[in-house]
């Protein structure tokens, strides 16, 4: 959300930590990489085994899902199509304690995020893993927003 020399410094502020922004952008990409590799290694056994994550020990009451996509430019021409723009894919998750339809407002719980550049077919695998993971099996109700 900003520039690696910015969260050197947020962090020293933070929690006393001298870092250099470059020490954090190594950090941050190797993180990354590694959440990256897990992600795709569920797809992987889920689309070839069948295997779903544990979904949470409590039936969520109220799960929100909101999936959208949107242009990005990138810094690589497309081979294909000559273009920057690339489309991004996002999938939030939201576990909320419903309200009553008139004055309580439903309390939201936990977010929780998937995302990619990757194409459509990959995307939904990715989506299902994370929704496994939420409780979508379990869930009392489920409300999808999307276009």
């Amino acid at each position: 959300m900003q520039p690696f020399d910015q969260a050197a410094r947020a962090l020293e502020i933070d929690w006393g930590m001298t870092m250099h922004g470059r020490q954090v952008q190594r950090w941050s990409q190797a993180l990354g990489n590694s959440l990256v590799a897990r992600r795709d290694r569920e797809v992987v056994e889920y689309k070839e085994r069948g295997v779903r994550p544990q979904p949470p020990p409590n039936e969520p009451p109220l799960l929100v899902m909101g999936l959208d996509g949107g242009r990005v430019q990138s810094k690589e021409k497309n081979e294909e199509t000559g273009s920057r723009w690339v489309e991004d894919k996002v999938c939030t998750l939201t576990t909320y304690l419903p309200g009553d339809g008139e004055d309580k407002e439903p309390q939201p719980l936990v977010t929780t995020s998937v995302a990619t550049m990757r194409d459509a077919a990959a995307f939904g695998p990715m989506v299902r893993i994370e929704a496994e993971r939420r409780g979508v099996r379990t869930a009392h109700q489920i409300l999808a927003l999307c276009d």
